[in-house]
């Protein structure tokens, strides 16, 4: 199965309770480039459409297509990346603030999606959500907020069984979270920014 995925992204005005400084802006930024990364590099992958207004997020990444953002909020973020999908096709939802992810992870919760019409991912705390997939783009029910996954679930999306210290549940909001991740190992973009501020160790 071939899947497509939407990955809204704010980029550098995003993330504003990390409370990393100077280096906020551009670990942002990072974060996204590292997620779109994974999903490039992910074989069960054939379409990354990136919704943002910030160049930064995409800048020299090949195979991917970019969305103007409308700037009207996260779920219309999602629904113009949605729209560019063909209805039928395997499609999923993905948050740009996972450092740690990897393109193996991603291919190893798709799998278990394709067993699934709906599923998703919960966050680190099982609170928020950070992958939404269904096997028909069309059939995807949207309700990133607060309280996501339960709303999510009460939509008809499954849970997926994904061990909470995987990186595609280690959502980066905080200081705290940021920490999680680097014990488990972020991206070259996300290490690049924590280098140059020094924030590595």
């Amino acid at each position: 199965m071939e899947w497509a995925v939407v990955i809204p992204v704010k980029g550098s005005i995003g993330k504003s309770r990390l409370d990393a400084g100077d280096a906020r802006a551009a670990l942002a930024v990072a974060f996204a480039r590292d997620v779109i990364s994974a999903a490039r590099d992910a074989g069960s992958i054939g379409r990354v459409v990136v919704v943002t207004c910030d160049p930064a997020v995409t800048e020299g990444i090949d195979g991917i297509e970019v969305v103007d953002d409308p700037s009207a909020g996260l779920r219309a973020a999602i629904a113009t990346g949605l729209a560019q999908l063909e209805p039928q096709q395997p499609a999923a939802v993905i948050l740009g603030d996972l450092p740690a992810l990897t393109a193996e992870v991603l291919d190893a919760a798709l799998l278990l999606a394709e067993h699934e019409e709906r599923s998703y991912v919960p966050d680190a705390v099982a609170t928020g959500t950070t992958l939404l997939a269904a096997r028909r783009a069309e059939a995807l029910r949207p309700r990133f907020g607060p309280g996501s996954a339960a709303l999510h679930r009460r939509a008809g999306h499954a849970p997926l069984p994904i061990a909470p210290d995987s990186g595609l549940r280690i959502d980066v909001d905080e200081l705290a979270d940021l920490h999680l991740a680097m014990e488990l190992g972020v991206g070259e973009h996300t290490r690049a920014v924590l280098d140059a501020a020094s924030l590595s160790s």
